[in-house]
């Protein structure tokens, strides 16, 4: 089918991305758009933009009725689902056919086999790849599955059937827990796919996860495009991939490859798919875990090493063209990696971040790509993904690679909601992983306890002072006497004032005039600086006659700094001002259950009246695609309920109210 026009039926990076691959060959698009992205990248960067309600994805991008009338309205030949909501949906690719519309990815009989884990499994059996030992049958009943979790012992793993991820997927430790993981885990796969079976298999704790990439077109020709490692995981979900897969011996490269692409040709697939395995690196056993029926987040890497634009063939197999490229004239060079970065606090269990994006600058370089679905002003939401942008780096080796990765990374300046960057670059230097000897158990193995965020240097304390002065000094002219809050007369006569700061470790104030300062921090010998001046947000000052320099953003009380010792955010308020403590911002402190981020609720699992025991889950609610079950503070009795199933509640909602044991 020919076509000349594509509407891309996503938002974000992907969204971005796909409208540049449109346009390299020539192809007119049309972009959809829901209230919260009104003003969004995406929505500016293609030909013609269609509004298809709510911020809710399940009122808009999830909406395959309006999708399709936007496609038909604008005259739209094909729509490109990207990856998530509706990239693997059969019955929206059936749709798309039946209103004369090409469905960019495979046919809908491929997406529904292989959609199904359960029959996804049974596939790669019929094609002779072994699979991971478990439970893939179709009777769902509670007992069945706890008898089946016996027969394959804990550790083991409860995973959606039609999902992906990482949602819908349940780790189970001990078999007393199986009950209540199980009813999270089918929630969870509902409510990000609307299909609650599950199965079971046994956890492969130390493995590595290792994918290839398949192209097949409509003429019967399948091609892989390599391998790629996605081993670095949180919470089942990748965070670096890299190409090609690092410490592979090549018989076992080459069996993977001609597995993926025997199992390809097996079911007669005609789009861009990847086949997923575990891989045993210590007895060299590999089994498949599932085939992805689109574009993957991770496709950049892929292009990279091997110079083949697999959206743009994507496209061109939609239109019915026949692959050009023999396998063997596919080569795969050199090494690319990636590092998604998303707007989360991996220090607080990786919750998401929400707001709005006040400064944002991505890094430069020759080897380095960025896709990014956002700028300054931008808002993320609670409704969507945490993902921002993308860095993919490419080197000649895959040391090279790590390096412009990290320098990347670097480069990148994010002020507003924090970010996972700190975290990206102390990944990449993580013993395993710069040996190539990392698992999905790396992360846990590193950090047994969590990752923990840096502490802000006094460098960099000083450097916040330092920054909001001049952006008050400049904002309110030349004389602060009179206009900023935080100065005060009070230094001996013919001395000049200070402007008194706190910070959350005690107050700090900065003294001087013309470029010259000294800043006092609590417990900290003082630090002296020279020539310190302010143009735009880039702060330069010497300390005994060495430059520094650094960008600073503020965002009302919150200072963000991004300068040689990376990214800090801190709060920096006039010497009367109050700071929050931490545990201000916790979801269970005192007597009440808070939100930790906007959200909505799903469920109340505690009622008034109920007697309640500290850690007892109360509330459930969803932010960013995942369910988080919100726990008691206390033992006691819980006095009041403020939400219902289905309201929007918003960061640092009280949601439920206790009455302590001991008042009862």
């Amino acid at each position: 089918m020919s076509f000349s026009s594509v509407l891309i039926a996503n938002r974000g990076e992907i969204a971005c991305r796909l409208i540049r691959a449109c346009q390299g060959i020539g192809l007119r698009t049309v972009a959809v758009y829901s209230d919260a992205d009104r003003d969004a990248p995406h929505v500016a960067l293609a030909d013609v933009a269609v509004h298809i309600g709510p911020s809710e994805a399940a009122l808009s991008y999830l909406d395959s009725d309006k999708i399709i009338a936007a496609a038909l309205q604008t005259g739209a030949g094909a729509i490109h689902p990207g990856y998530g909501f509706l990239a693997e949906n059969a019955e929206f690719a059936q749709s798309c056919a039946d209103a004369g519309l090409e469905f960019v990815g495979p046919s809908p009989e491929n997406i529904r086999l292989m959609g199904s884990k359960i029959a996804a499994k049974a596939a790669a059996v019929a094609a002779n790849v072994p699979v991971v030992p478990g439970y893939y049958g179709a009777d769902q009943s509670d007992d069945l599955l706890l008898a089946e979790a016996h027969k394959i012992g804990v550790p083991l793993l409860i995973k959606a059937s039609a999902g992906g991820g990482g949602r819908g997927m349940r780790q189970v430790h001990d078999l007393a827990d199986f009950a209540n993981e199980l009813s999270l885990a089918r929630a969870e796969a509902v409510a990000a796919f609307g299909d609650g079976q599950v199965l079971l298999e046994r956890y492969v704790g130390s493995a590595r996860h290792i994918e290839v990439q398949i192209l097949g077109d409509r003429h019967g020709n399948v091609r892989h495009l390599f391998e790629r490692d996605c081993s670095l995981q949180r919470n089942h979900q990748k965070v670096i991939e890299e190409a090609p897969a690092p410490n592979l011996a090549p018989d076992i490269r080459a069996h993977l490859l001609q597995s993926a692409v025997r199992l390809t040709q097996d079911i007669g697939y005609d789009s861009a798919g990847t086949i997923e395995y575990l891989f045993d690196a210590t007895t060299g056993d590999y089994y498949f875990l599932e085939m992805n029926t689109r574009l993957q987040v991770e496709h950049p890497v892929t292009e990279a090493v091997t110079g083949i634009d697999i959206a743009q063939w994507q496209l061109r197999i939609a239109q019915g063209d026949a692959l050009p490229f023999t396998q063997d004239d596919i080569r795969c060079e050199g090494c690319s990696i990636e590092a998604r970065i998303a707007a989360e606090d991996p220090a607080n269990g990786y919750l998401p971040e929400t707001g709005q994006i006040t400064a944002y600058s991505e890094p430069d370089g020759p080897d380095l790509r960025i896709d990014s679905g956002v700028r300054a002003g931008s808002v993320v939401s609670h409704y969507y993904d945490s993902m921002l942008a993308k860095l993919i780096a490419q080197g000649p080796d895959r040391a090279s690679a790590i390096r412009l990765l990290d320098r990347g990374l670097d480069g990148f300046q994010i002020a507003g909601p924090g970010s996972n960057i700190a975290f990206l670059r102390d990944l990449l230097a993580m013993p395993d992983f710069v040996d190539g000897n990392h698992s999905t158990a790396s992360l846990g193995v590193t950090y047994p306890n969590g990752w923990t965020a840096p502490i802000a240097t006094a460098l960099q304390q000083a450097q916040a002072v330092l920054g909001r002065f001049l952006i008050q000094a400049n904002t309110y002219g030349s004389n602060p006497w009179t206009t900023l809050g935080a100065w005060r007369m009070t230094e001996p006569a013919g001395r000049s004032g200070a402007a008194h700061y706190q910070l959350e470790n005690g107050e700090t104030h900065i003294q001087g005039r013309n470029g010259d300062y000294i800043i006092h921090l609590a417990d900290q010998a003082p630090i002296s600086v020279s020539n310190a001046a302010l143009s735009g947000n880039t702060l330069c000052f010497e300390i005994d006659g060495l430059r520094h320099v650094a960008d600073v953003h503020i965002d009302g009380n919150t200072v963000t700094l991004h300068g040689p010792d990376g990214r800090a955010s801190l709060a920096v308020l006039a010497s009367d001002g109050i700071l929050q403590s931490g545990t201000e911002s916790d979801h269970a402190s005192g007597n009440q259950v808070t939100s930790p981020m906007p959200g909505l609720v799903t469920e109340i699992i505690a009622q008034v009246g109920d007697t309640v025991s500290i850690g007892q889950p109360v509330v459930v609610i969803e932010a960013m695609k995942l369910l988080q079950t919100l726990t008691a503070p206390c033992d006691g009795e819980i006095s009041e309920i403020r939400c219902a199933p289905g309201d929007n509640v918003e960061k640092g909602a009280v949601l439920a109210i206790l009455t302590p044991k001991e008042e009862t």
